[in-house]
């Protein structure tokens, strides 16, 4: 237990996705050394003086604090130096040193793991799709992994569940905070069928930055990622890229070229990713190396019974933003998705009888930025749509040369804010990564 507060000390003055974790590891034999060494110490091995000032803070009565909160809710405590602690994000160079988790740990290091991700907007295409993939490989005795989000993410979990196989999700938010809500249903299933994990403690609110340090760990705990009805735009896209830059498996649903929720998937597919049709497609690829893991059989004899059942997604309350306009009723007979209601006849009349407001094209003025933002530079729209704290890290990248994080860093930015913002700037087309973890701006 002493252990364990150390670890959550730990990772409380780290916070998520510090990269100085293993700076910290690497140097001392344990966490008590860490908890005991000085702030020289610190800084002998590499890690920042802020990171190190607050290492130099030993109080234990937060770590403290989490650990009651945990044990009132049921909830486990998995450190960085447990043995049960999934190697593939020891890999990492920000593994995070704690995972809070609910229900049962499977063993990440003995059994194939797939993470099965795409957009919220689901269609009624990559809906059918990821439920016959889930089912057909969590029938086969594959782990499934997901990001517990409205649409695909969501459709996953329920498959693996009506298979009776094992899910894991990977929250953007404390343990006991469901988001999204419309999943209460869904969690309570998840955690009676597999485990919900998050390196971020009890009460933690869920934050836009949360979610791609987020994404690591999704693809990190995975031998292979599927995604599913995902355009270029979609947080799927950077899970894909994260489960590309630590060298996994990268299958995708090939779609139409005019669809929608195309771009993402067929983009991954033109590049290199094994473009699958069924869950066996993905299973083959793994058979030799978990032999003894995996019923083929029993994949193969799911087939007659992975077909989409809305009724499945019914009862765990699965949601998503909506579904394309031709989804038969028929074949959603039961199953409700979270979405607005459509405007009445007389309502669409009264909207179109008012004139459209003119957009204010977005003019970025002189005190905004430390330097002018020229015609050409990128769109004003993707421009326009940054926060505050993404627009100003944005505004520290020179026009003419590629920087690393570190260099966005030593701005006064923390690590987390830093990578979060650029996974959203590059998403936006504003911002390309190069080899060797370089930035640089479009």
């Amino acid at each position: 237990m002493k252990d364990v507060v150390k670890w959550i000390w730990l990772a409380q003055k780290c916070g998520a996705g510090n990269s100085d974790v293993l700076a910290l590891v690497e140097k001392f034999e344990s966490v008590d050394h860490i908890y005991e060494a000085d702030f020289d110490d610190y800084v002998s091995c590499g890690v920042s003086e802020r990171l190190a000032e607050d290492l130099c803070d030993k109080a234990l009565d937060e770590a403290n604090t989490i650990i009651k909160t945990c044990e009132s809710i049921g909830a486990g405590v998995l450190c960085y130096g447990d043995k049960r602690y999934p190697s593939s994000l020891r890999a990492l160079k920000n593994p995070p040193v704690v995972l809070y988790y609910l229900g049962e740990l499977p063993d990440f290091n003995g059994r194939l793991c797939i993470s099965v991700v795409g957009t919220r907007s689901m269609s009624e295409y990559g809906m059918r799709a990821a439920y016959k993939i889930a089912y057909e490989i969590a029938s086969a005795g594959a782990i499934v992994i997901s990001g517990m989000a409205l649409g695909i993410d969501g459709v996953a979990s329920a498959a693996t569940i009506a298979a009776r196989g094992k899910t894991v999700v990977v929250f953007g938010c404390g343990i006991d905070v469901v988001y999204p809500k419309e999943h209460l249903k869904l969690t309570e299933r998840i955690r009676e069928n597999g485990a919900i994990i998050t390196e971020y403690p009890p009460t933690t609110r869920p934050r836009r930055m949360h979610f791609p340090l987020r994404n690591r760990i999704i693809s990190a705990i995975s031998q292979g990622t599927v995604v599913v009805d995902a355009d270029m735009s979609s947080g799927a896209m950077i899970t894909a890229k994260n489960a590309i830059l630590q060298g996994k498996d990268i299958y995708a649903v090939p779609c139409n070229i005019d669809s929608r929720n195309s771009s993402g998937t067929n983009s991954l597919i033109r590049d290199g990713a094994q473009a699958v049709l069924c869950g066996a497609d993905i299973i083959k690829n793994y058979v030799y190396m978990y032999r003894d893991k995996l019923d083929v059989k029993k994949m193969n004899d799911s087939v007659a019974s992975s077909g989409f059942d809305s009724q499945v997604l019914w009862r765990m309350g699965v949601g998503a933003r909506g579904f394309a306009a031709n989804t038969s009723a028929d074949e959603l007979t039961s199953y409700k998705p979270y979405k607005k209601p459509l405007a009445t006849r007389r309502e669409r009349t009264a909207t179109s009888e008012k004139a459209p407001e003119p957009k204010t094209p977005y003019k970025p003025e002189a005190k905004e930025s430390r330097r002018e933002t020229g015609a050409g530079d990128n769109s004003a729209k993707a421009l326009e749509s940054l926060t505050e704290k993404q627009r100003k890290i944005f505004d520290e990248m020179p026009l003419d040369r590629a920087v690393t994080v570190d260099y966005l860093t030593k701005t006064g930015f923390k690590l987390g804010e830093v990578i979060s913002a650029l996974t959203i700037l590059e998403v936006k087309g504003l911002v390309s990564s190069l080899p060797g973890a370089l930035y640089i701006r479009k």
